[in-house]
């Protein structure tokens, strides 16, 4: 019985993992999108860009959220692994706008316009 209940905390974990992979992923490229359809600084705000804005706000609370659950499940296997996936999630999501547009402006430079 405590073979099976750990067998599903661990497809859990794992379950657990992936949606953090994915969120993450959909923060970063939220903030590509938003770099590569709205560049630089605009006095007004288009809909689009407010849109973009928002989904990053959102997938990067999901991604905390996430975190913290993932940390929850560690936590009672180890108690040394306390918080580890909420700092990534805070330092991955927090660089994700500022990485977006880099890796956009590296891609728009190899494919060479301008």
């Amino acid at each position: 019985m405590e073979r099976d209940t750990r067998g599903k905390i661990e497809e859990t974990q794992r379950f657990m993992l992936m949606l953090w992979a994915i969120f993450l992923i959909i923060l970063y490229v939220c903030s590509f999108l938003l770099e590569y359809h709205f560049p630089g600084q605009e006095e007004d705000v288009v809909a689009g860009e407010k849109i973009l804005t928002d989904l990053q706000k959102v997938f990067f609370f999901a991604l905390m959220g996430m975190g913290f659950l993932i940390d929850l499940v560690n936590m009672r296997g180890d108690k040394n692994k306390a918080y580890v996936f909420l700092i990534w999630s805070l330092v991955l999501g927090g660089f994700s706008s500022g990485i977006g547009a880099m890796q956009y402006h590296v891609i728009f430079q190899i494919m060479g316009g301008g």
